[in-house]
Formats: structure tokens, C-alpha cells, sequence
């Protein structure tokens, strides 16, 4: 009562009337600490937050703080300005496991409640869902309708009709092995240095289509009227069918700012993990997690770079459009045997490959690793 006795018709606070509350709370026998928490209350304006829908059974409330890293990484996945996304409806919810119920293929998941939030964001044409622990620093996209897709016939045709073309095989020596919805900008998704990129929502498709012995990814739009090969990832030989990462995992976090490059290879008969990564200041760390142990040991610097051999070694990021391979598995049965797996990470992007079919890879990808192995 006393708050809404001490506020202005337009919201703001009478700060005038401090004075004006200490003979009230003589008058009603309101204590001189239950005045000063009302005035801080005046004083101190509430973290800003949304409003839930009507549809809303409860009274719950979005931070804004979060909604805001929730569209950042939408942004940032689909690669399109973070305005044209909007929050369109959200709830709170008790998610069973440290991975808010979905875990990736063999990850590990501690079994207790998380409280969070789900919630759907949109622009305009397509809806993707977001899981989230109270604060954000766990964050996830649900798995169901986002990693896979089934393209329409008529799409299909009209796509493997122009790879048979483009690459000159038959039609029929193809297949499509996976289809993962997107969304592109007027370059259809495909980075190349120095061009600038018209940034509307184009809803499609990423695809891979396997041959006889060797392996394309295409970027499609939804009708199949715009089909572009993604050269730098495709070009995989020896029966090596590249997959595609889940949508909302994301093994090593997002990178740094002062990140360059990083490598980490874990598996094989030891089962211990190796990362080395370079900084932008030049220096090379490296640090190793053994099997039994549940941390990295802490960083040790093996290496100083020259600012030329940094660049250089960017240069090489650049030409061979890193970029394009983000997300991307190149793995084959063994990996998930004795043989260690490659995670590498540059340019804002993912890739994986076992360290068995390093001759079978992409060339771009091969002329990475090679530059990267002369550098340590």
C-alpha cells in the first residue's frame, strides 16, 4: 500500500516524499526498516523483463537478459541480423538431467532437476525451440524438427538433377543421406572472403548427397529453385559420408575473441584428451585430460608465434573458407573404437573428423590440418 501511496500517475516516484513517508509510518506504526525497503524499491528500479503471452496459464516472466542471448544464438547459427527474430512464446519448465533432456549420442548426464525455460523463437517462416536453465549459461535447442528433414519429391529430384549435372554422374548413383533445415542469406550461406552478402531469411535446406565414392554438401532453398554447392566442404572420397552436427550441441562453447584456432583430440586406446590452441597475441597452449581424471590439467605454452606466421596462418583460414565446414562430422565407424576423433574449431566454426580418414577428407579441410600441423 505504501509503494502505490508514493507513486505518480506516469509510474515514476515521488522522491520528494521520503519525508512525507516517515510520518506515515508513524501514523500506521509501519517500522523505520519497512520504510526503507519501500524506498529502495523506489530508488532502485527492477531488472527488466518481458511479459509471458495470454496464452500464459501463469504469471511467469522472461528476463530480457535472456531473451536476448537466446536470440544471439539463433542469430549467430543461422547467420541473419538478431531483429528478425522475435521470442513468440516461452514457459517455465523442470528439465530432468544437466542436459535439459537433450543429450547428444553418448554424452554423459548428470540426473538432476534443472529449473529453466523453453522457449520458441521465430522469424516469421520458421519456429525453432530453445531449452535454457534459469540464467542461460546452460542453453540448448531441441532436437525434434531442427536436425532433420525430409525434403519433398519434387524438391529431391529437381536437387539431384543438379548435382548429376553439375558433377556429371548419373542420376541414379546418387542418394540423399541427410537434410538439415536452414536458413540463408542472399549468398545462400556460402562464405567467401571479401564478399558482402545481402542479409534477408532465405528458408531451406543444408544437404548431403553421396555418390559412388565421394560426397556433396549443397545449400537449397525450400522450393529446390536455388541449389549452390558448398565446395569447401564437399569433395569427402573412400566411402567417408560426412553427417551433420545436432543443432543445439556444441562441444567446445562459443569462441573467444582472442581464439584463433583450436584442436582437441580425444579417444583412441588411452582414452585421454589432448587440446592445443593458439591465441591471438601468437601463443600456442596446451593442455591434457587423462581418462580417469574429470578436468584439463591447466594450460602450459609450448609455442611463441610471430605476429607474421599468426597471420599467415589466419590467411589460410581465409582462402580455404574454414567457415563452410562448420558443423560438419567427417567420422566413419572407427571413431567409435580405438581411433581418436579430431574436434577443430576457427572462425566462429566447428568441424570433426577422425584422424583415420585424414587423406579422405575435403581438400580444404586437409590443407588446414597440414598448415596447422607445420605451425606446431
Amino acid at each position: 500500500m505504501l509503494r502505490y501511496m508514493l507513486q505518480a500517475k506516469n509510474g515514476k516516484p515521488f522522491r520528494h516524499l521520503w519525508s512525507l513517508a516517515l510520518v506515515g509510518a508513524v501514523l500506521f506504526g509501519v517500522s523505520s526498516e519497512q520504510v526503507a525497503m519501500a524506498n529502495q524499491s523506489l530508488t532502485e528500479p527492477a531488472a527488466p523483463q518481458l511479459s509471458a503471452p495470454q496464452s500464459q496459464q501463469n504469471n511467469a516472466r522472461l528476463p530480457r537478459s535472456l531473451a536476448r542471448q537466446v536470440r544471439r544464438d539463433l542469430a549467430q547459427r543461422l547467420n541473419i541480423p538478431r531483429r528478425e527474430l522475435s521470442i513468440v512464446n516461452f514457459s517455465q519448465e523442470t528439465w530432468p538431467d544437466s542436459c535439459l533432456g537433450v543429450s547428444a549420442p553418448n554424452e554423459s548426464c548428470a540426473a538432476v532437476m534443472v529449473e529453466g525455460w523453453r522457449i520458441e523463437v521465430s522469424n516469421g517462416q520458421q519456429n525453432w525451440i530453445y531449452r535454457t536453465d534459469r540464467t542461460g549459461q546452460a542453453m540448448r535447442l531441441e532436437t525434434t524438427d531442427t536436425d532433420q528433414a525430409t525434403l519433398p519429391s519434387d524438391v529431391s529430384d529437381r536437387l539431384l538433377q543438379a548435382v548429376a549435372d553439375e558433377v556429371n554422374v548419373p542420376v541414379a548413383s546418387l542418394r540423399i543421406t541427410e537434410a538439415q533445415p536452414a536458413v540463408w542469406d542472399g549468398c545462400m550461406g556460402i562464405f567467401v572472403p571479401g564478399r558482402m552478402c545481402t542479409q534477408i531469411a532465405i528458408s531451406g535446406y543444408r544437404v548431403i548427397v553421396a555418390g559412388e565414392n565421394q560426397s556433396w554438401v549443397y545449400h537449397i532453398s525450400s522450393d529446390g529453385s536455388r541449389v549452390v554447392q558448398n565446395t569447401t566442404a564437399s569433395g569427402s572420397r573412400g566411402g567417408l559420408i560426412p553427417t551433420f552436427m545436432p543443432a543445439g550441441e556444441n562441444p567446445l562453447g562459443n569462441q573467444s575473441a582472442t581464439l584463433v584456432f583450436r584442436m582437441i583430440e580425444s579417444g583412441g586406446l588411452a582414452g585421454n584428451a589432448t587440446e592445443t590452441f593458439l591465441m591471438s597475441d601468437g601463443v600456442v597452449y596446451r593442455r591434457t585430460k587423462q581418462y580417469a581424471s574429470a578436468e584439463m590439467t591447466d594450460p602450459v605454452i609450448v609455442k611463441r608465434l610471430s605476429p607474421q606466421q599468426v597471420q599467415q596462418f589466419q590467411q589460410v583460414l581465409q582462402d580455404e573458407q574454414f567457415r563452410n565446414l562448420d558443423r560438419l562430422r567427417y567420422l566413419s565407424d572407427a571413431a567409435f573404437a580405438d581411433y581418436p576423433t579430431i574436434t577443430l574449431q576457427g572462425m566462429g566454426s566447428l568441424v570433426e573428423y577422425i584422424d583415420l580418414e585424414e587423406d579422405n577428407l575435403p581438400q580444404a579441410l586437409q590443407t588446414v590440418i597440414q598448415a596447422w600441423k607445420r605451425l606446431n
